[in-house]
């Protein structure tokens, strides 16, 4: 009753309605100005406050990044060899030209790269030669090519690994690398310069081998491949351009619908065209004012909230037709204020029911670990307030405005031309029922005419749930390529297909993904943590998610043969600081160099040892360990020991090796406290580990939500059982259409499944409530026949207008969009099936026997409970058939 006098005031002052409620969708708007886009994969897409992001975080507090690579990816043109001669250099070619490269502020490499030896530090396979006039004095022929690539280290001393610079290597019987498919090119800039300088520099560098966002080949042996630090966040945002055109077939496709079924589209007075145009924007401005609030609250925007719009804009219009549906099923002869009060008394609790378990469960949706599902939720929960909002109030004074308009024969859209103009004179039509709803309900009357039909309806329904259970038994994969974000046709994705093919994926963990064991606040003077680190490296190397090959970088191991070598020659290095160690104890050879076979007979220890290490760290011997020693007040405060992983090529690998290495600092803590493995891609491993209890419980969250509220507006507990069967038959069925299309259950998925949670009460909460209006002398049977012939028109109308929406979608240029749209088809085909098939069938088996209470008058004037008297005259006749 108090929804009904808020429509009933509405109606009766219908411009002040639409005009103050417009000035306020407005004034939320303000909160654009505090626009804040996000689109960094680590800010979104992970667990902000897991153990491996707090770990990251602190490693980079002492562990600056080397630098801010842009790499080139190079292929053969004829797809052979790229390490022949002139491939080569042509390849030293392309290096050049990046080097000359000037950018828009006239800057070139040099003025950005990261020194080494007083000049550009060469990166990628460049470091085995050097520069273009090194290659071209020491190399003459492909044989003095793979020479210098066969070279057990760089000419700067450090060691070098085909692995990390080729990629489709191909090595002959001794093991030396004869021919690659592919190589890299790294240009590393520093991170002391200008962030906006630097990211001119690098678009320039994309443009010089993209033209139009897409891959150009310019080079008559070699194809080159580009991706800067700034590339992805710029694909990212270019994604919503590219399919710009969409999201206008999108909207026009949406306006037309609701401009032509709100109505009766073959009358010119008594079609609603014009208000189904203006209910689009109405939606669109609830909108504006969530993503406003929004905005204004502080909440980042994301390129996921581009797509919210076109699902807002499917369950906003739902309202729409559930309302025009009412309200012409009042009495004509009432005052429009009157005859608006009642259609919303009718419907107003199942609208704001839907709605605040929309909301509930965006916002429980919100309490998910990932930033990405949570920003899209916030977004998602103002704009439903607001969508909801403006429908109870100003499309209630739209519709009056529109049943003005009708009643005056003027024509629709055009407002100022009277009917008697320019039409013939038309007999005044008598209330027909829409055929759709009688089409709707005469399914249902057949389904449920004999047991048969109602068993082998629910058993259908149940059998396809059983069914994608039974697919979800086998496990879900739970991977997440950020790429899918981008538009399928981009320069950076025939990067990262290059990388994929040749390099095995190293974005997601591939050949050469580094790792380190940190060990901080700890007497590393002493032997019993000089033993420590021994042991920890011995069984470090011996992970089965460590490359063996590649063994174990550790500063101490080599510190201690470089001490042991210059005992008593420095005064950091007296001879009387040195302790004696057996040889052949355990761990010590897992991290010795190259050539050398036997252990350091004796560890340095005193208040000497620091001092001793930074000078071993400035010879060439020591270099190579430089960052890997953190000193603080002259004291070591942190070290580690590095290593490389091994080619994980799924979630599943990466997260067994991601609880290999915590199994290990868990089983350190005792020896030395505080001590973690760490690297850059634990973070995104842990979301895989993760994700399925996410969603377990973001969903279990949603569904307790519904119980909840399900059980204060429908009173009965009966129908809220059903609500909730039928809500996770849906889910059952959701969780197998995943697996259908072949998708991957991650943060896109995810956000689906808690959107469901809001379509699917639409559908399902607007028949359970209207069945339990209906008279309740009548049988379940024929209440779940008229609740059908009440509200099947409106859910399947607003069913219709949900697959409008998201069409558009499955043509999208980004396969995040496409995964949106095969997931919402999913939903709207399951949950409009349910909705309007599964739970009539359902409530005419075991619906409650007794409907909800109104005070008296309160139905008077809907023409359904008019039609339910009727049918009344023979409920008593109906029951005793029933009982025989």
């Amino acid at each position: 009753h108090a929804l009904g006098r808020v429509a009933k005031v509405s109606s009766r002052n219908p411009w002040k309605c639409i005009l103050i409620s417009l000035l306020g969708c407005l004034l939320c708007g303000v909160g654009f100005l505090r626009f804040n886009a996000v689109s960094k994969a680590r800010e979104l897409w992970v667990d902000q406050a897991s153990q491996q992001m707090k770990n990251l975080d602190w490693v980079e507090g002492y562990f600056a990044a080397g630098g801010r690579p842009c790499r080139l990816i190079i292929t053969a043109k004829d797809g052979g060899n790229v390490l022949e001669f002139e491939k080569m250099r042509e390849v030293f070619q392309v290096a050049d030209d990046v080097r000359a490269l000037l950018d828009g502020n006239g800057k070139v490499f040099a003025d950005f790269c990261v020194l080494s030896q007083n000049s550009c530090f060469n990166a990628g396979v460049l470091r085995y030669i050097g520069n273009t006039s090194d290659f071209n004095e020491t190399i003459e022929s492909t044989a003095d090519v793979l020479s210098a690539i066969n070279a057990e280290r760089y000419p700067d001393g450090a060691d070098a690994y085909p692995s990390d610079s080729l990629g489709g290597i191909q090595r002959n019987a001794s093991g030396s690398v004869i021919s690659a498919a592919a190589l890299r090119v790294d240009f590393i800039l520093g991170l002391d310069q200008s962030a906006e300088e630097v990211k001119t520099w690098e678009l320039a560098v994309t443009e010089l081998f993209a033209d139009d966002q897409l891959s150009k080949q310019s080079y008559s042996t070699v194809n080159v491949f580009v991706n800067a630090q700034r590339s992805q966040d710029d694909e990212l945002n270019r994604t919503v351009q590219a399919d710009i055109p969409l999201f206008a077939v999108a909207f026009v496709l949406m306006a037309t619908f609701c401009s032509i079924f709100l109505g009766k589209a073959a009358s010119w007075t008594q079609s609603r065209r014009l208000l189904g145009t203006v209910e689009f924007y109405l939606v669109l401005f609830g909108c504006i004012a969530g993503y406003g609030t929004a905005m204004l609250l502080g909440v980042p925007f994301t390129v996921l909230q581009q797509i919210l719009p076109f699902i807002l804009v499917g369950i906003g219009i739902d309202d729409a037709f559930v309302i025009c549906g009412a309200f012409d099923a009042t009495d004509p002869s009432l005052g429009f204020p009157e005859r608006m009060e009642k259609a919303i008394q009718r419907v107003g609790v199942s609208i704001t029911l839907t709605k605040v378990t929309s909301l509930a469960a965006f916002l429980l949706g919100a309490t998910c670990a990932f930033p990405s599902v949570q920003y899209f939720c916030y977004y998602a929960s103002t704009s439903v307030f607001f969508i909801w909002l403006l429908h109870l109030t100003t499309f209630c004074a739209l519709l009056t405005l529109d049943a003005q308009r009708q009643a005056a024969k003027r024509l629709d859209p055009f407002l100022c031309v009277a009917a008697s103009r320019c039409l013939p004179a038309q007999a005044t039509e008598d209330k027909q029922r829409e055929p759709l709803g009688e089409a709707l309900a005469a399914m249902i009357r057949l389904l449920t005419g004999n047991v048969f039909g109602i068993v082998v309806t629910l058993l259908l329904f149940l059998a396809v749930a059983c069914v994608s259970l039974w697919q979800v038994s086998s496990g879900l994969s739970t991977d997440f390529d950020i790429m899918d974000l981008s538009p399928d046709q981009s320069f950076l994705r025939d990067f990262y297909n290059m990388e994929q093919e040749h390099f095995g994926g190293l974005s997601t963990g591939g050949l050469a993904l580094p790792t380190a064991y940190y060990v901080r606040d700890v007497d590393f003077s002493t032997v019993e943590v000089q033993r420590y680190l021994e042991e920890l490296g011995a069984e470090i190397v011996t992970l089965d998610g460590v490359n063996q090959d590649r063994g174990l970088k550790s500063w101490h191991s080599v510190f201690t043969l470089w001490a042991n070598s210059h005992r008593g020659t420095k005064a950091s290095l007296p001879t009387g600081a040195f302790v004696s160690v057996e040889t052949n104890r355990t761990g010590c050879t897992a991290a010795l160099p190259a050539g050398v076979t036997s252990c350091a007979s004796a560890f340095l220890t005193g208040s000497t040892f620091a001092t001793a290490v930074r000078e071993f760290l400035t010879t060439r011997m020591g270099s190579q360990f430089e960052d890997d020693v953190i000193f603080v007040e002259n004291q070591i405060k942190v070290a580690r020991l590095r290593a490389v992983h091994t080619n994980t090529v799924n979630s599943n690998q990466q997260v067994e090796l991601l609880e290999e290495t915590e199994r290990l600092s868990e089983a350190w803590q005792g020896k030395l406290p505080g001590s973690f493995m760490s690297s850059q891609a634990y973070i995104f491993f842990d979301q895989y580990r993760i994700i399925v209890a996410q969603m377990t419980s973001s969903i279990g969250l949603c569904l307790g939500a519904v119980l909840v509220i399900s059980a204060l507006v429908l009173a009965h507990p009966l129908s809220v059982l059903i609500v909730i069967i039928v809500l996770a038959l849906v889910f059952m069925d959701l969780i197998g259409n995943i697996i259908l299309w072949g998708l991957d259950l991650n943060s896109i998925s995810m956000i689906n499944l808690v959107m469901a949670v809001g379509l699917v009460i639409d559908y399902s909460m607007h028949m359970a409530h209207n069945f339990s209006l209906q008279n309740s002398a009548l049988s379940r049977k024929k209440r779940a026949e008229l609740a059908v012939r009440e509200m099947g028109q409106p859910i399947f109308l607003g069913v219709c207008t949900t697959f409008l929406a998201i069409l558009p979608l499955g043509f999208s240029s980004s396969q995040a969009f496409r995964v949106f749209f095969k997931m919402f088809f999913g939903i709207v085909l399951a949950g409009g099936s349910h909705g309007l098939i599964f739970l009539p069938v359902l409530l005419s088996v075991m619906g409650p026997t007794m409907s909800v209470e109104t005070s008296a008058g309160s139905d008077e004037g809907i023409s359904n409970v008019e039609d339910a008297s009727k049918e009344s005259a023979n409920a008593e006749e109906e029951i005793k058939t029933e009982a025989v």
